[in-house]
């Protein structure tokens, strides 16, 4: 039996992208591995016809006899995995030759750490050429997921008996957050990991779930802060939930006025105490994520409502050691004074 299985579900693909991920796959420098396919368009005979055309025994396709979507396809690729290690891969994405080699190596070495991911470059219709490298350390990542999904699905490789005796698996209820839950429920059981290698290409598009569904993403992650408050019985009145999912942890927001960016101080520090009286979370980088989103809310009111941020961090006491955010109240202290 191979060591790993690879899995890869299919929609309505391009030919060209699907060929390139597939083409990806076969050239890795690491062998032992089965390639699942599932396709969750069965009525698109092109796509069946396409994967058939390769002759690597390693490949084994399937059809879902109706549209189960994007989670609960990857719930059937999990049923149909049949190795220790089980590896995600995006129809339309490319793996980079030494990928898998490489996380196997990691988790060969490193027992006690349940799912590891990649550092990975955005390339594609928008967002070109962006690298993004996630925390590396299990502390920093658990840390993170108020905020986002601290691993890259696609680039992720897990022990799949985890899940299995945990009884761990992507949530049907959500369209895209599927894999910030899954790996929140992993980081119960295990710790977790990202190489800071870049390892993975993502492709951007225009028909990517996240930019179609975005009403239901942006619900999505309300939805998920108030299981995640749940979790750890953090009360927050309605206007604090409020501004926790709107600004607190909203990258698209715009702060134009003071009393919403005290707020989001006020709320930061609130939950952040909750941490450091209950220990739920390592407290130097939970403190450090507040820190980091706090510094971006500040910022976002100096761009947006072209105010200093320093009357509003009055009584803050996340620690903020940010040179720019410094020099951003400088000159708007100055031009207001001036």
């Amino acid at each position: 039996m191979p060591k790993v299985s690879i899995l890869m579900p299919i929609y309505q693909t391009s030919s060209e992208y699907l060929q390139e991920a597939i083409d990806s796959i076969l050239a890795q420098s690491y062998k032992d591995y089965e390639f699942i396919i599932l396709n969750d368009s069965p009525e698109n005979p092109d796509l069946r016809v396409m994967v058939e055309n390769y002759t690597d025994r390693r490949i084994r396709y399937y059809e879902n006899s109706k549209n189960l979507g994007i989670a609960g396809s990857y719930n059937r690729l999990l049923e149909l995995a049949s190795c220790e290690y089980a590896a995600m891969m995006n129809h339309d994405d490319i793996s980079h030759p030494d990928r898998i080699k490489l996380q196997v190596e990691y988790m060969d070495t490193h027992p006690d750490v349940g799912v590891v991911g990649t550092a990975f470059k955005k390339f594609g219709e928008i967002n070109r050429f962006k690298t993004i490298i996630n925390p590396t350390d299990d502390d920093d990542i658990r840390s993170l997921f108020l905020f986002k999904v601290p691993l890259h699905h696609p680039t992720v490789m897990f022990r799949r008996q985890l899940l299995t005796e945990n009884n761990i698996h992507y949530n049907t209820d959500y369209i895209s957050l599927n894999d910030r839950q899954l790996f929140y429920d992993i980081s119960k059981v295990s710790k977790l990991a990202n190489l800071p290698q870049v390892l993975y290409k993502y492709r951007f598009h225009s028909r990517m779930a996240s930019k179609i569904f975005k009403p239901e993403v942006f619900m999505e992650k309300c939805r998920f802060h108030t299981m995640w408050l749940d979790e750890y019985n953090i009360k927050l009145s309605g206007q604090e939930k409020y501004i926790l999912d709107y600004y607190a942890t909203y990258g698209r927001c715009q702060i134009k006025e003071y009393k919403v960016l005290k707020q989001v101080v006020d709320v930061l520090n609130k939950i952040n105490n909750e941490n450091k009286a209950k220990h739920f979370l390592p407290e130097d980088a939970f403190t450090s994520a507040c820190a980091h989103y706090l510094t971006k809310r500040c910022l976002n009111a100096s761009l947006y409502g072209r105010f200093a941020s320093t009357r509003a961090l009055k009584n803050n006491a996340i620690p903020l050691d940010s040179m720019l955010l410094k020099i951003c109240n400088f000159l708007l202290a100055w031009r207001q004074g001036a």
